[in-house]
């Protein structure tokens, strides 16, 4: 298994430019060098209140921008959701949650793989709503298969705490 510092160097060489140059988002210039570890998450040696406290308020800002996200799709007209939403932008995101953890050697775990079922599902939903027309009888037992597939598989994380 990799090392955790060896991980910590890749994080910090992918998104130190990143850092450096981008605008305005959930995050400022601050926090951004505090998530990549360039800077200190908090002041004097040893203070754990204060470090609990700086990922409270992290994980309620992503919590938060999440749903900033969802409201964005939901209100704003199809162009410029297209123009925002795109392969592009979201398979890096896909990957950091679902690729990353098994390219890290991690294992990978139940909420993750929940989240990995939840994208197949509304996939196919999807998929085979405008193609409706299209999807056979053999298409549809198919679908029928990968969603019974991946719900076996996340089953087999259940047990996990």
């Amino acid at each position: 298994m990799r090392s955790k510092e060896s991980k910590e160097k890749r994080i910090i060489d992918r998104f130190q430019l990143y850092v450096k140059t981008a605008g305005s988002g959930i995050f400022g210039r601050s926090g951004r060098e505090k998530l990549l570890g360039t800077k200190r998450i908090y002041g004097g040696k040893g203070d754990e209140a204060t470090k609990n406290t700086f990922w409270y308020r992290t994980r309620n800002k992503v919590r938060t921008a999440l749903e900033d996200l969802r409201l964005f799709i939901e209100s704003a007209d199809k162009r410029n959701v297209n123009q925002v939403v795109t392969v592009e932008t979201l398979e890096p995101v896909v990957h950091a949650l679902l690729g990353l953890p098994i390219t890290y050697e991690e294992l990978p775990d139940r909420k993750r793989a929940e989240i990995a079922e939840l994208f197949i599902k509304r996939g196919f939903e999807y998929l085979s709503a405008k193609s409706s027309n299209h999807v056979t009888l053999p298409h549809k037992r198919t679908i029928e298969e990968a969603l019974d597939l991946s719900s076996y598989l996340v089953r087999s994380f259940r047990g996990e705490k």
